[in-house]
């Protein structure tokens, strides 16, 4: 594979790119230096379900800036300029004799699934070119309901996001909105993200100038992309490279890795452990259940034959099942077990850059760059998650096609930047592994699809095309996965890969129950 375009940039290369990324973000030198708080450690409390609502209907400090804070569209109307201006001053990025003096307008919108956004538009008392008038702010789900619970404490995906804005904005090695102002509480789980908004290009327009942002593409619509997804994808995984050699090279912030504390190293893949238990074995085998039945009935008429035949489902069904009972396995495998230097294969980089969490736009050259969205799920994990949470995005056309060229670019580009050699073919296994892993995952979501899109719709929808699909996210993202992962396995005949890695690790062929 070519990797001239990983040439590694020299000391003057590294500050043109630096002044290119002030210019394109309205930084220059009259705009003051946004100073963090000091760096602190905060105990998250568990909060029960049944405590949400109670809990996230109240305004206390945030954690690090330590004001109070809006946590709805309704709310930052009624804080107002003043609290904006408040806000702006202590974060740094506004002059204490500058002041945002009015909200023109703030419009909510849905977008993705981590949390309600909304553009707000702003009038300063003093514009100056380093301030942005038309800012996004990320919010949290309301309150009630599963959503917010899930995203704000099981998950946990508001605080990493906010830490990442705080202290690490400025220390990527790829262009990220520019923070005007991030927060969270622990004891509400509250939290507010303010950042300049992207200036997106128009849908459908295909024709880009040097530095003009590209449309927003949305997740599993890889048809809108000028070239079905390549180029882009490989843009992607250089940049997952490249985070995740800075980080080994401690040129991000001196303590991320108190933020994002590193994994203890696993040396060796144990022997003789024991398979998944009864009761899970007995989960897992309903939702398979619900999963065949939605694909080979409920569904049937969208997904392609080869994956709807029933006796090829339920031989799919006791692969999976055979596969789940060595998780543990596969995860000290996918952590460098085995290898003289495990943590090489783990790091610090983003691990959810589908492409609808990216901005792209070309260069002078006309090479195409990649920006950064959403970083809920930033922290340290094996690098192989973060390739699959980009990639896995892609068509299956396109997998099948340039898997492996993105697997060797994102290992060109960590290895350039100082992350180190990491061996081509164990990284291939692990994306077989993580494939699988993925395609196990996905089966969970069968009532999501169906909250969206009722079994009654599904007897009527005959059409990949059909908006019913398509305009519901929830239903287009996770049906979109069950194909992918279910052609994919049976394509690159994942099970028989599987088969082979556990004789390569002399782990035995089956487990007692």
């Amino acid at each position: 594979m070519d990797f001239d375009e990983l040439d590694e940039l020299d000391n003057v290369e590294e500050l043109k790119a630096s002044a290119e990324d002030a210019k394109e973000t309205g930084d220059c030198e009259e705009a003051p230096l946004r100073q963090p708080p000091p760096w602190k450690k905060v105990s998250v409390p568990e909060i029960p379900y049944m405590k949400m609502t109670e809990v996230a209907s109240r305004n206390l400090p945030g954690d690090y800036y330590g004001i109070k804070f809006p946590h709805s569209t309704e709310q930052i109307l009624d804080f107002g300029p003043q609290w904006l201006t408040e806000a702006f001053h202590t974060s740094g990025v506004l002059p204490k004799d500058n002041a945002v003096t009015k909200i023109v307008s703030a419009r909510e919108f849905v977008g993705g699934g981590a949390g309600l956004k909304c553009v707000m538009t702003v009038e300063y008392k003093m514009d100056k070119p380093y301030l942005h008038k038309e800012l996004f702010v990320k919010l949290p789900h309301k309150p009630g309901g599963n959503d917010r619970y899930f995203v704000s404490c099981m998950w946990n995906h508001d605080r990493p996001e906010t830490i990442f804005n705080i202290w690490l904005e400025k220390k990527i090695p790829y262009r990220v909105p520019k923070c005007y102002f991030a927060d969270i509480c622990a004891e509400t789980t509250n939290c507010i993200l303010i950042t300049e908004n992207i200036p997106w290009g128009q849908k459908g327009k295909t024709d880009f100038k040097p530095g003009d942002i590209e449309p927003a593409y949305d997740k599993y619509m890889d048809w809108e992309l000028p070239d079905g997804g390549p180029m882009y994808y490989h843009a992607c995984c250089k940049a997952l490279g490249k985070i995740a050699a800075y980080h080994k090279a401690g040129k991000l912030h001196p303590q991320t890795n108190e933020m994002f504390p590193m994994p203890d190293e696993i040396l060796e893949i144990p022997t003789g452990l024991p398979g998944l238990p009864a009761d899970q074995v007995k989960t897992q085998s309903f939702k398979m259940d619900q999963f065949i039945k939605f694909v080979s009935e409920t569904a049937r008429a969208v997904f392609p034959a080869e994956i709807t035949d029933k006796d090829w489902l339920q031989q799919w069904k006791n692969q999976a099942l055979h596969f789940m009972d060595y998780s543990a396995e596969v995860h000290c495998f996918m952590m460098g077990a085995g290898t003289g230097e495990p943590n090489d294969y783990v790091g610090l980089t983003h691990n959810n850059l589908q492409i609808d969490n990216a901005f792209f736009w070309r260069n002078d050259d006309n090479k195409l760059e990649v920006g950064m969205l959403d970083w809920g799920v930033l922290g340290c994990a094996p690098l192989i998650t973060a390739v699959q949470g980009c990639i896995s995005g892609a068509t299956e056309e396109v997998l099948l096609a340039h898997r492996d060229e993105f697997l060797e670019t994102m290992l060109g580009s960590y290895e350039l930047y100082g992350g180190g050699k990491l061996d081509a073919e164990r990284f291939q296994q692990m994306s077989d592994l993580g494939m699988m892993q993925w395609a196990c995952s996905v089966i969970a979501n069968v009532s999501q699809v169906l909250k969206h899109t009722k079994a009654k719709e599904w007897a009527e929808i005959k059409e990949w095309s059909d908006e019913r699909l398509l305009s519901r996210f929830q239903t287009r993202a996770h049906t979109t996965q069950f194909k992918i992962s279910l052609l994919l396995w049976r394509k690159w005949d994942l099970y028989n890969k599987f088969l082979q890695w556990l004789e390569q690790e002399d782990l035995p062929m089956k487990k007692k129950p």
